[in-house]
């Protein structure tokens, strides 16, 4: 009877241990040397998960992939982008820093150059031609010489985006580190006209971004109003000011705005006058600690928080730390529910010789309702788990990772009404559906369920654009169609 027990208590541990729920799944095999996939973006229009960085090729787990910088998930392997960029310096790769949409297009910056035709180089600015998978130069070429080298946009819903850096002349206009994009041409920034010139030329431009009627900008450059350099600070109409409650602190690497706060991340600590440790959240009045946000207990000079995202109620933030509101975490990964952390389960390994079990998360991305990771990793609960990573459990605040069997496939040519006002689409076969309709920028603008095998979409109220339509069911997989309202 004991030895019964016995057994039985063996097998069932083996039987948990054995059948265990992952919590992590691989995307591919990682890179080829020492490089890495740094930024991740679900794309919602082109239905497929956008990975950039520093590597030349991607690994598949039968094949490898050129991507010079740039690859496509989509659910099952990794194929490259687009075409145009090109190694450099006899075969090295270079690096996209990230992805993002303007207007229905997708953009991508970063430390590269490509012809953009007759010899003449272009740099670290391109827009996709999704016809013919291409990459193409802006309305004005960017030198090689360059140190502009970011696109952005943080505000939501924003007409316009900003090309920064180093300073620069572009377009013919006087050199600086800002110039307004609106989609068609770039513009002088006129609030950069105040800001004195570095001595060193080293001034240097991170994010702009319009928050309650301000626009505020980041990077490191000479104090408009005072001694010193600032990282920091905002413009109100007229003139610059500080901003409330922030010191001259360090750097920040990321900026997101939602439901009217802003959040911050970055190298910045309380005891460098900023009002938080690597995250804090401002009101346009005051400034949030978050908890006391987070922390590298391991090697206190190397922590940073590198990106942020925001899903079902909850800010995921990505980095180089290892405790959050005091709390120690498995990696640097951390998940803000509004009043305190949590992180998610798995032991991350890196290669590193110092800190093999600390995780730096570069980027992360959702995409598919599924939470992907990116990061400095080779391994996470002992699996070989190379850089990219997918979350299989459920998510705080809602949201599934269930895994979907093979990409999402095309639904058969949509037919319109109303002048494209509103479109009708036959589904494989009657079933459970649910669907949901984004816009440009991955903005949810309706969603629903049926049970058919047609449906009908109207856009009669919303603005011209580009939207995707996603619809899902059980054991049926994903289907998704292309829908332009003029």
């Amino acid at each position: 009877m004991r030895l019964s027990r016995f057994l039985t208590g063996i097998l069932s541990i083996c039987s948990s241990t054995l059948f265990a729920q992952p919590n992590w799944k691989a995307c591919g095999r990682g890179t080829i040397g020492p490089t890495e996939v740094q930024t991740l973006y679900g794309d919602s229009i082109s239905n497929r998960l956008l990975a950039g960085g520093t590597f030349l090729y991607i690994r598949n787990v039968s094949d490898t992939v050129l991507g010079v910088g740039q690859a496509a998930w989509n659910g099952m392997r990794w194929d490259s982008l687009a075409h145009r960029i090109q190694p450099i310096n006899g075969g090295a790769a270079q690096q996209t820093f990230w992805f993002l949409r303007h207007l229905g297009n997708l953009y991508s910056c970063g430390n590269y150059n490509f012809d953009a035709g007759g010899g003449v180089g272009n740099a670290s600015f391109a827009r996709l031609d999704e016809m013919n998978q291409r990459w193409e130069a802006l309305e004005c070429v960017n030198p090689p010489s360059s140190g502009l080298n970011t696109l952005v946009q943080k505000t939501p819903g924003a007409t316009s985006m900003y090309a920064t850096g180093y300073s620069e002349s572009l377009c013919g206009y006087p050199e600086a580190c800002v110039y307004r994009y609106d989609g068609s041409a770039f513009h002088e920034w006129e609030p950069w006209g105040q800001i004195p010139p570095a001595p060193d030329n080293g001034d240097y431009v991170g994010y702009v971004f319009e928050f309650q009627g301000m626009t505020y900008m980041t990077g490191g450059f000479q104090n408009p109003i005072g001694p010193g350099i600032r990282y920091f600070m905002r413009f109100n109409g007229s003139e610059w000011e500080y901003v409330p409650g922030w010191g001259n602190a360090y750097h920040i690497r990321d900026v997101l705005i939602h439901d009217d706060v802003l959040y911050v991340c970055g190298t910045f600590k309380q005891s460098t006058g900023a009002p938080g440790n690597l995250v804090a959240a401002f009101d346009g009045q005051s400034w949030s600690d978050m908890g006391g946000g987070l922390a590298y207990l391991a090697e206190a000079g190397g922590a940073t928080a590198m990106r942020m995202k925001w899903h079902h109620g909850h800010l995921y933030v990505g980095g180089v730390f290892d405790h959050a509101g005091g709390q120690a975490l498995n990696g640097g990964l951390a998940i803000w529910d509004g009043s305190q952390w949590s992180g998610l389960p798995g032991t991350f390994h890196t290669p590193h010789p110092l800190v093999p079990d600390l995780a730096r998360i570069r980027d992360m991305a959702f995409w598919r309702d599924s939470l992907y990771i990116c990061g400095g990793f080779d391994q996470i609960d002992g699996q070989p788990i190379n850089q990219v990573a997918q979350y299989l459990g459920a998510l705080p605040g809602g949201g599934t990772a269930t895994v979907t069997e093979g990409p999402a496939q095309a639904l058969a040519a949509p037919g319109t009404h109303d002048g494209g006002l509103s479109w009708e689409l036959a589904l494989p076969q009657a079933a459970a559906w649910q669907w949901r309709l984004s816009d440009a920028a991955g903005r949810e603008v309706q969603r629903g369920s049926l049970a058919a095998d047609r449906m009908r979409i109207s856009l009669h109220e919303q603005p011209p654009g580009i939207y995707l339509l996603q619809v899902s069911s059980p054991g049926l997989g994903v289907r998704y169609a292309k829908l332009h309202r003029p």
